[in-house]
């Protein structure tokens, strides 16, 4: 007879642990090296945008301009019949947004000196009955010259800036400006608010 020859089958076991422990190891470093550089990456990226967002930092000539601006303002009580106060108020707020773009590189000059021009009339004929007209245009310009800064480098402002449109559209072109000095104030108040604010930013 002959003789059956049984052979044993090797066990499988071994490799199956082998293969454990090598997607163990796998797991172990990419959990605790690889995982740990992406969220490294994401943590700089909103550092250097934090970063990016406090930039904005404006010459220490438009701070001096607005400080005279809300300075001079303060004092509302100079308000007379010749307009000097609504005079020395247009220019100084025109002498500020003009410090304050030329800071960040915005190009205003045409417009603040239109704005300047109208300002001029005011205090030229001071008898005049129409200067309402002429302050409520300047302050109209020097509005749209403000929300061009706003867009551009503060848009967290937008609900100041508004404001200041507002109270420039207040301001009637057909009553006599002794008339409606709280409109004229009011105007001035918010847009020293707003340059302020840029100042702080």
């Amino acid at each position: 007879m002959t003789e059956i020859k049984i052979e044993k089958k090797q066990p499988v076991w071994p490799w199956i642990i082998v293969i454990l422990v090598i997607l163990a190891v796998v797991s172990v470093v990419y959990f605790f090296f690889l995982k740990d550089d992406d969220t490294a990456d994401v943590a700089t990226d909103k550092v250097e945008m934090v970063n990016e967002e406090q930039t904005i930092k404006l010459s220490e000539s438009a701070i001096s301009e607005i400080t005279d601006y809300t300075s001079f303002i303060g004092n509302e009580a100079n308000m007379s019949l010749d307009h000097e106060y609504t005079h020395g108020a247009l220019d100084r707020l025109i002498d500020a947004t003009e410090a304050v773009s030329n800071s960040l590189d915005i190009d205003l000059r045409a417009d603040l000196e239109t704005a300047r021009a109208n300002a001029g009339d005011i205090e030229d004929d001071p008898y005049e009955v129409d200067h309402a007209n002429t302050i409520e245009n300047a302050a109209n310009i020097i509005f749209q010259a403000l929300k061009k800064i706003q867009v551009q480098k503060f848009p967290d402002l937008d609900e100041s800036c508004a404001e200041v449109g507002n109270a420039a559209s207040a301001i009637a072109p057909d009553t006599q400006t002794l008339n409606q000095k709280d409109a004229i104030n009011d105007f001035f108040q918010k847009a020293g608010q707003l340059l302020t604010n840029m100042k702080n930013k």
